[in-house]
């Protein structure tokens, strides 16, 4: 289940640098100089405030204004301290992803420690590779420690327990003791994670398209930890075929079943034809998720189509 560089994770990776969120949420309100910035955000120090900026710079998330007198090389050449710093449009955009970060820590972990302004809990989770493996091992059904040795790669069992005790501290994973070989089981809490991913990867996509071509599969990993607390209306039933258009040969098939008022991800193959098919790009799956408008082609019951995309987002912007 390890991802190389899965979607959205460059740009959590980002924000989840110390002090990074609180820079861009200081620079939300107007341009302001390196000296100003340190003196707004207490406890920083003046080398980390210029390795932030010249990271949101590499990035042209910011943007500099040169005061009169200054030489034009200056800028150039590394970050001016007295040159004046703001947001570009694609760094106001970015504004999103923490925003909804911080409502997601105030609705479901009001009580977590804050250690620095430098991220919220949400940021810093998804931007740890072994902790989205853990919970796209959970997305599924219930599982072992043992059985998570065996789906999540590239982390020693030390390290694995570690994290899911972190997890089950934070109110994000359940451990059942009651069975003879306890498991561990997601909380709605890191369900709801998925909407700052799908907000980290509608961002890349409209402000850093990769050089290559990436992996819709990444998106499949986010509707499969949406569905099962995704609730379509009965006696609705079928299974929805979406088909999302890559710059591969072929186009990535992603199968939901609905039944009994749930949704569930197919691994493989319907065992029935779909009822209907829906195809779209990833930025129209993004957008009909986040805000119900992405444009698909349907073949087949429109109907059903709407109805589980509706219940995903439902899910997704609760």
């Amino acid at each position: 289940m390890r991802r190389q560089d899965p979607l959205g994770s460059p740009t959590l990776t980002l924000l989840a640098e110390e002090w990074m969120v609180g820079v861009l949420r200081e620079l939300a309100d107007g341009a302001l100089r390196a000296a100003e910035l340190e003196q707004a955000l207490s406890g920083t120090g003046h080398t980390t405030i210029i390795r932030r900026l010249h990271h949101l710079l590499e990035r042209d998330l910011v943007g500099h204004e040169r005061e009169p007198g200054l030489p034009p090389h200056a800028c150039k050449a590394g970050v001016a301290p007295r040159a004046l710093y703001g947001l570009t449009e694609a760094g106001r955009a970015l504004l999103q992803v923490t925003a909804a970060a911080t409502r997601w820590q105030a609705t479901w972990c009001p009580s977590a420690e804050q250690p620095r302004v430098a991220s919220s809990l949400a940021i810093r989770l998804l931007a740890d590779d072994h902790v989205r493996d853990i919970l796209l091992g959970l997305a599924d059904e219930p599982r072992s420690g043992r059985e998570l040795d065996r789906c999540v790669r590239g982390v020693g069992r030390s390290a694995l327990r570690r994290r899911l005790h972190e997890l089950v501290q934070a109110g994000l994973v359940e451990r059942d003791g009651r069975l003879s070989v306890p498991k561990y089981e997601l909380t709605t809490a890191a369900r709801r994670l998925a909407l700052i991913a799908v907000l980290a990867v509608r961002w890349e996509r409209r402000w850093a398209p990769p050089e290559k071509s990436t992996r819709v599969t990444d998106l499949a990993d986010l509707l499969r930890m949406l569905a099962p607390i995704a609730v379509v209306p009965e006696p609705l039933a079928g299974v929805c075929h979406l088909r999302v258009e890559t710059a591969e040969p072929a186009d990535h098939d992603i199968y939901l079943e609905a039944g009994e008022a749930r949704l569930l991800l197919l691994e493989g193959l319907p065992s029935a034809p779909p009822r209907v098919i829906g195809q779209a790009t990833a930025e129209g799956l993004c957008d009909a998720l986040l805000r119900g408008s992405g444009q698909f082609e349907v073949r087949g019951d429109r109907a059903l189509l709407m109805t589980v995309i509706g219940a995903l987002r439902a899910a997704l912007v609760a």
